[in-house]
């Protein structure tokens, strides 16, 4: 494992400089534009066009950063130094067109087919869900069908919205229809609140998804769903989509579409952490408006999510290249 000194990214040192000082990059790290030699690469999309009620997710990315300010080297729960074991470095935005959903899809796909063909894992911070379906059709291109986990408060698969088919809400129909995922390898994680009819969730089982209603995780517990998904996933490449609204708007207000009875902070965190294993190819934390958040909470949890993120790159990294912290 490559030391410190080694590395060509690396966190700016925060025992030497405040954390208010310096450009405002996630975790700290360096920024480049060029993909080359990077393991990991945080992006942000700037974008919400995509929502059909409350918006300002299209902040998320620049208050996330602010809130990965504190984020440090070592992670003790997974027990690895992510920044260590792999290159990451922050790569900016993505160029996204606010009044344009088509030509900030074909903006998305660009960048990230550059970051994708270069061997880099793109971490995505959002952005509203709607980001999420150009993400998959270039992760789809390298890797064919993936399996998907999809921490949310709803399923976005509806078919349309004001006669839309683009949206923050229809992503996963628009992915499944155009053969992105592997329902049978898939799940919705979280679900819960009003729907629009009772054949909802029973349209997304019948799809071969699995639906993980925060009842049944309130019943069984974190640790027996968790195991479950990994099962689930059985080895397929795996990308994972978390909405901010997965959790209890105590924990995260600062999103479009809230729903009570959502996760907290340490069962969200929990639940990342228990993915350790699986071949992750990509990852998106979307939904986080800051015009709703108070005292930066949300994005706190947002940064930290993305921080485990990283982190089971590395831990995969680690166990499978003989490191050890």
């Amino acid at each position: 494992m490559s030391s410190r000194v080694d590395k060509r990214y690396y966190p700016a040192d925060s025992l030497k400089t405040p954390r208010f000082t310096g450009p405002i990059t996630f975790a700290r790290l360096p920024y480049t534009r060029d993909p080359a030699g990077l393991d990991a690469a945080f992006i942000g999309i700037p974008f919400d066009g995509g929502v059909v009620f409350r918006s300002g997710a299209r902040l998320g990315p620049l208050a996330v950063r602010n809130g990965s300010l504190l984020l440090r080297l070592y992670n003790p729960a997974l027990r690895v130094k992510p920044f260590e074991v792999l290159e990451v470095a922050d790569m900016g935005d993505v160029a996204v067109v606010p009044n344009s959903l088509e030509r900030t899809y074909e903006n998305v796909s660009q960048e990230i087919s550059a970051v994708l063909k270069a061997g880099v894992t793109p971490v995505v911070c959002g952005g509203d869900h709607s980001i999420t379906l150009p993400l998959l059709r270039e992760v789809s291109k390298i890797h064919g069908k993936i399996a998907l986990l999809h921490f949310d408060s709803h399923l976005d698969l509806v078919e349309s919205h004001f006669g839309q088919r683009y949206t923050h809400g229809t992503v996963f129909r628009r992915a499944l229809e155009e053969g992105l995922i592997d329902p049978e390898h898939s799940a919705h994680i979280g679900i819960r609140g009003s729907l629009f009819s009772e054949e909802e969730v029973l349209e997304a089982e019948e799809a071969g998804f699995r639906v993980v209603m925060m009842e049944e995780l309130e019943r069984v517990g974190v640790e027996a769903v968790v195991r479950d998904l990994v099962r689930r996933v059985e080895g397929l490449p795996c990308y994972v989509s978390f909405d901010i609204d997965v959790c209890d708007p105590a924990y995260a207000p600062g999103t479009g579409t809230p729903e009570v009875g959502g996760l907290t902070s340490r069962e969200a965190l929990s639940m990342v952490r228990g993915l350790k294993g699986l071949r992750f190819v990509g990852f998106d934390l979307v939904e986080v408006s800051p015009p709703y958040d108070h005292g930066e909470i949300t994005a706190i949890l947002a940064a930290n999510i993305l921080y485990e993120f990283i982190s089971l790159l590395a831990w995969w990294r680690q166990k499978n290249s003989g490191c050890r912290v």
